[in-house]
């Protein structure tokens, strides 16, 4: 929970969202809209979750370029959330309660929206998962506020089972974290390996944050593993791939949850991530649009802002706003107000695209309402860019595919 300088803080914020309103809006000028979320800026989440929240910044920057929503501005609000799911729902508390508070969006991660849904959903507010990937999460819950925009997760590592069965492969290593998304990609890769013949020789997890990498790679190198697989959370793929090289591990393929993904992986693992893979939902390479921008647009203006290439978790930010600013703008009130029933209502209907990709969610008072059913999972691959460097590259899907996947060892 936040102790009271937390709370203290958050009121000088949200009071200081409705101070400026009356500041900066004349009376001719119609009041801005106001968007608060959490951004898990400490804690064990901060990479991604902040890869998250500056695709935030820049779609709401770009939005008020185009004149806002409606002919509002935007301004957005965002406090740390400590990568806690109680301390998440406590503020998203204070915002809901909070009368300078127009549409939220979700924070990051699949254990913190869960936390956050339960929270929103009594209240009756829409909310935007961004970043949420478990499907549990909406399955069977009865949401009635609430819309994913990743594909769900025993999904993400379907591709790579089968490029690794295609090249070879006839046993699986599998380590994950012991939280809510982990445990989700390793029921689908379960279920992947079966369909596809391949035997599990390794099924071990792991606490969240304490991962022994180099024990875990070792006990797959023993076991046999011809595919290294899974993970949790962009940390424990740098701590995995690292201790590979430590342990003498040489799968035949060897794919890793979120890090492989990040533009920034290679600066951190160098040639170690030479033939890494991993899934993704979306890369600078993937051409899509939404109601901001196009990805070769958005893509641009990233790296003028922020000097990186964006991976998916900024794309995730980006086509969150882009996708809530669609639904405000399409559901104004005669008076320019927000219906938030109407809001909720558009984006569990609509069937549109973002900067992240297509989006369509399973529609009110169904099994699945409000989890996504448009989206589906790449697996990148980091390759010999031919001068001595390495890139990333689309391996999976076939019609998608930038490049045949390279191995980390010939197949006898």
């Amino acid at each position: 929970m936040p102790n009271t300088r937390d709370l203290a803080v958050l009121w000088v914020m949200l009071m200081s969202a409705a101070g400026c309103r009356d500041a900066v809006a004349p009376s001719h000028e119609p009041e801005p809209i106001t968007i608060a979320a959490t951004v898990s800026e400490t804690g064990i989440r901060t990479r991604s979750a902040g890869e998250m929240g500056r695709g935030y910044r820049l779609a709401v920057e770009m939005l008020n370029e185009m004149g806002g929503v409606g002919g509002r501005q935007i301004r957005l609000v965002t406090l740390d959330d400590a990568s806690d799911p109680a301390t998440a729902a406590r503020l998203y508390e204070a915002f809901t309660a909070a009368d300078s508070i127009d549409a939220l969006l979700g924070p990051f991660s699949s254990p913190i929206t869960e936390a956050v849904l339960a929270v929103t959903e009594a209240a009756g507010w829409p909310l935007i998962a961004p970043l949420a990937s478990a499907p549990g999460i909406w399955s069977e819950r009865g949401r009635r506020w609430s819309v994913q925009m990743l594909d769900p997760g025993p999904m993400r590592f379907r591709g790579m089972v089968e490029l690794a069965a295609r090249n070879g492969a006839r046993t699986v290593a599998l380590v994950y974290e012991e939280s809510t998304f982990p445990v989700s990609l390793a029921e689908g890769i379960r279920a992947a390996a079966g369909e596809d013949g391949l035997t599990i020789v390794l099924d071990r997890s792991y606490p969240v944050g304490g991962a022994d990498h180099a024990t875990l790679a070792a006990a797959a190198r023993d076991a046999g593993g011809d595919l290294f697989i899974g993970g949790g959370y962009y940390d424990d793929a740098v701590g995995f791939t690292e201790a590979m090289a430590e342990t003498g591990y040489i799968p035949l393929m060897a794919s890793l949850s979120l890090g492989p993904a990040d533009p920034r992986f290679v600066e951190d693992v160098g040639d170690l991530a030479r033939c890494i893979a991993g899934p993704t939902t979306w890369t600078p390479a993937v051409r899509t649009s939404g109601f901001i921008a196009d990805s070769e647009t958005f893509v641009r203006r990233y790296q003028r802002a922020y000097e990186s290439l964006p991976g998916y978790h900024a794309a995730g930010g980006f086509g969150a706003v882009e996708l809530l600013a669609e639904a405000i703008e399409a559901t104004l009130t005669a008076a320019g107000e927000i219906d938030h029933a109407a809001v909720r209502d558009y984006l569990f209907s609509a069937s549109t695209e973002t900067v992240l990709g297509p989006h369509a969610v399973y529609s009110l008072g169904t099994e699945q309402a409000g989890g996504q059913r448009a989206l589906a999972a790449l697996q990148v691959q980091w390759q010999d860019d031919g001068s001595g460097g390495l890139v990333q590259r689309i391996i999976h899907p076939e019609a998608a595919a930038e490049a045949e996947p390279c191995l980390l060892r010939p197949n006898p």
